[in-house]
Formats: C-alpha cells, sequence, structure tokens
C-alpha cells in the first residue's frame, strides 16, 4: 500500500501539474498551444468562474472515474481533462473570482493542479485496491462489453461527421481512420486527425505551407506509431503466411 500511496503522490503531481498549466495556457489559444482538450475550455466557461460549479462537475466525473477504475482497473482522460481543472479552478476561485488573476494563470494552476491530482489520484488508487478481487473481476466481465460498444459507436459518429464534411475531409477520414484501425485497433484517433487534416485543406488549399506541413505530419506521426506497435513485422509475416 506504501507504495501504490508514494507512486501516485509522484504520478498525480507530475501529470496535475502539466494538465494544471495547459488547461489555463488553453484560454489564450491560438497563440499559444498547451495540453489540454477541446471540451476543457468550454466546460470550465460554462462554469463562468462560480467555485461551485466547478467543484460539482469536477466531483461528478470523479466518482464516475472512481467506477470506472474499480471495473476495469484503469482511469481514462476524464480524471485529467475534467476533474483536475475544474476542481483546481474551483479551489482558486474560492476566494478570487476574477478569472484572469486565477484560472488564467498557468503558474497558479499548475501548482493547484499538482496538489490536486496527487491527492484525488492517490485516493483513486487507494480505493480501488481495497475492493475484493471477484468484486472486480464481476464488475470488468459486465462492464467490458459496454465499453466495447461505446468504442464502435464512437468511431461510427466520428466517421459521419467526416462524411458530413466534404469529400476532401471525408476521403482523409476514411484513409487515416482505416490506418488508425489497423495500427492500433481504433479508428477513432485517425478519424480525428483526418477530419483536422481534411479541413485544413479545404481551408487554405493543397499547395499552401500548412497543408503540406499537415500531410508530412500524418506520414510521420502514422509511420512511427506503425514502427513502435511493431505493425511492420506483422504485415509482412501476414502476406508471407498467406503466400
Amino acid at each position: 500500500m506504501l507504495v501504490i500511496i508514494l507512486k501516485s503522490l509522484i504520478v498525480g503531481a507530475i501529470a496535475g501539474f502539466g494538465v494544471g498549466a495547459g488547461a489555463a495556457r488553453m484560454f489564450f489559444a491560438p497563440e499559444v498551444q498547451a495540453a489540454g482538450a477541446f471540451r476543457t475550455i468550454g466546460e470550465m466557461n460554462a462554469c463562468l468562474g462560480d467555485a461551485v460549479a466547478h467543484f460539482s462537475f469536477g466531483l461528478s466525473f470523479y466518482l464516475n472515474c472512481a467506477v470506472q477504475g474499480l471495473a476495469t482497473g484503469c482511469f481514462e482522460q476524464d480524471f485529467l481533462h475534467r476533474v483536475v481543472p475544474n476542481i483546481a479552478a474551483g479551489i482558486l476561485t474560492l476566494k478570487n473570482k476574477n478569472y484572469e488573476e486565477t484560472v488564467y494563470d498557468p503558474a497558479k494552476m499548475a501548482i493547484v493542479g499538482a496538489v490536486v491530482s496527487a491527492v484525488m489520484y492517490t485516493l483513486l488508487n487507494c480505493s480501488v485496491s481495497f475492493v475484493p478481487e471477484t468484486v472486480s473481476k464481476s464488475m470488468n466481465v459486465v462492464f467490458n462489453s459496454a465499453i466495447n460498444n461505446m468504442l464502435v459507436v464512437m468511431q461510427v459518429l466520428y466517421l459521419i461527421a467526416a462524411l458530413d464534411n466534404g469529400k476532401t475531409t471525408g476521403c482523409w477520414g476514411i484513409v487515416l481512420g482505416a490506418i488508425s484501425y489497423l495500427v492500433t485497433g481504433n479508428a477513432t484517433p485517425g478519424l480525428i486527425l483526418g477530419i483536422l487534416t481534411g479541413k485544413t485543406i479545404e481551408l487554405n488549399g493543397v499547395k499552401s505551407k500548412i497543408s503540406i506541413v499537415f500531410i508530412v505530419l500524418m506520414v510521420v506521426v502514422w509511420t512511427a506509431v506503425a514502427y513502435f506497435r511493431g505493425f511492420f513485422p506483422k504485415l509482412i509475416a501476414a502476406f508471407v503466411i498467406g503466400g
């Protein structure tokens, strides 16, 4: 248990520091880019600097993370993108509701985010470790089918979104989505990057510098991902076996 606590404190603090600073820096986009998600800034804006709203929103997803950890043994992006930024923002806005002096400050958000993440991540890991193994296995069986179905639904929704945005975006979505599915088993990352690349080409033209950069970047990224996941040896082996 001591090992779990120490590792959770270290990992939680490091992750919370980066996410806290990233969430604050997102308010300065596109001049400044950071480690955050679009939904993070939208959800934080929806709270309108109200500490209670930030706390209620963050804690609601914290409970979801606890249940998910119990069922699957791992935590997904909700903890970092929703729980940590909102709880940190809630703490900072308790006494000062001026966003520019609190939530917009990367240094303050980083420090508070590190503390919040370290404490809450440790509590999550400790609570999961107390649950009997038989209970965890039972929940794993129940929830795995639902999670797998949700992954399929997400892929279909992103594919529809790509196709609805024109031929260029649709083609890039299909191509990168197919590559992503072959390499990682999940088409969603490829579909999202396909939509981003396709819309960039549509808005700027295929010969523009930014479009060329995106195209080269996609080739490099997916080649690297395929290499580190050992995709190329499997692909060669499949052709050899088929022959």
